[in-house]
């Protein structure tokens, strides 16, 4: 099973998986990573270090940030490995929420385009949606 860290500024990593988790169960193999005000970057280095080992189970990490350009996406950068950690961007409560139906039997590139693509189509201007009904 692919091994997932969440990686975003003050305790939104923790909330959206303890949120996740209130509404699927336990999600497994899942870590989250508070980047907080204060912090080097060599300590968020290593969080994320220690998080790979302990949910990697041999089929590859996929790390989750909060925004590109920030502080847990571009350290969270420096581990991308092809096949073995891959880095999505934007994470947001249904993508936490889909990884209880996806996360087994995927290979980490197959879990990455679905959750990419689940984070995008659960952001809607809710006006349009509903004249189109």
């Amino acid at each position: 099973m692919v091994g997932i860290i969440v990686v975003a500024h003050g305790e939104l990593a923790d909330m959206l998986i303890s949120t996740a988790e209130s509404i699927t169960g336990r999600l497994e193999a899942v870590r989250g990573i508070a980047v907080n005000k204060g912090d080097t970057a060599e300590d968020i280095r290593k969080s994320i270090s220690d998080a790979i080992k302990a949910v990697d189970s041999g089929m590859g990490v996929l790390i989750l940030t909060d925004m590109f350009g920030g502080t847990p996406s571009n350290i969270s950068l420096s581990f991308l490995e092809d096949g073995k950690v891959e880095v999505l961007t934007g994470v947001n409560l249904p993508m936490l929420l889909k990884l209880y139906s996806y996360l087994k039997g995927r290979t980490l590139s197959e879990l990455a385009e679905l959750l990419q693509t689940s984070g995008k189509e659960s952001i809607v201007i809710s006006s349009r949606m509903l004249k189109k009904e």
